[in-house]
């Protein structure tokens, strides 16, 4: 059993788990019961949820090899319905890739970037 990569909470008291290993976030009910996996937001090595309930997810390890036809970045959607609607690319090779995920009262999204010199950019 691989041990979860990041937890947060949303306004339905629902948890949410990356399981990066597994390529899955999986929503639990306060009372511990699995109600959904969803497999569209990577390898998720971060989540973050609003309070709108928007998630943002960040994903630095995807590639053809471990997750075929995903890329690495933060994607953002539905914490309600799982639908992705943005995806912020990583910046580039150089740099690293987004390991991290945060967000503020004005929508700004923060990642927190891996690589050799970990850096912050904002989207």
């Amino acid at each position: 059993m691989n041990p979860p990569n990041n937890i947060a909470l949303y306004s339905a008291g629902r948890v949410s788990v990356a399981d990066r290993a597994s390529n899955r976030i999986q929503i639990f009910e306060p009372d511990g019961r699995l109600v959904a996996e969803l497999k569209q937001f990577g390898r998720p090595s971060a989540v973050v949820i609003d309070k709108n309930d928007i998630i943002y997810v960040a994903d630095s390890q995807s590639n053809p090899t471990n997750n075929p036809g995903f890329k690495q970045g933060i994607r953002i959607g539905s914490a309600k319905d799982g639908r992705v609607t943005a995806f912020i690319s990583e910046p580039c090779a150089e740099v690293g890739a987004p390991e991290g995920v945060g967000v503020d009262d004005a929508g700004n999204v923060y990642g927190r970037l891996y690589g050799e010199d970990d850096r912050a950019m904002v989207r």
